[in-house]
């Protein structure tokens, strides 16, 4: 696994918007929980994640982001890279990203896996 996660993204003068597919990302302003932008709004389930397959599906979840940020729902909005893992899950490329994915590392029976099952 940790082969497949890196230390982080490396921008490019070549490269032009994020590198896809994408989620988005926040927290919840309230709760202080990690939430993910899917099909019907907020979740903290990361399976429950929408994708962005394309820059304009990038650009639109970005623009939901940012609304939802103005309303005062989330803090800090941002697109996250992805990997679409042979059964659907969007694991985050991102060493910080896959950890907040997870939960907390010291304890697997607490936080997201405990709650959510096996995965992420």
């Amino acid at each position: 696994m940790a082969r497949d996660i890196k230390a982080g993204p490396k921008a490019t003068p070549k490269s032009k918007g994020p590198q896809l597919p994408v989620i988005l990302s926040g927290n919840d302003l309230l709760e202080g929980d990690v939430v993910y932008l899917g099909v019907d709004g907020w979740t903290r389930d990361p399976r429950a994640a929408r994708v962005g397959q394309s820059a304009e599906e990038a650009e639109a979840m970005e623009a939901e982001g940012k609304a939802a940020a103005a309303a005062n729902l989330i803090v800090e909005p941002y697109l996250v890279p992805v990997a679409i893992e042979a059964d659907g899950f969007a694991r985050a490329l991102h060493f910080r990203e896959a950890i907040r994915q997870k939960g907390p590392s010291i304890h697997p029976d607490m936080g997201k896996q405990a709650e959510f099952g096996p995965r992420p």
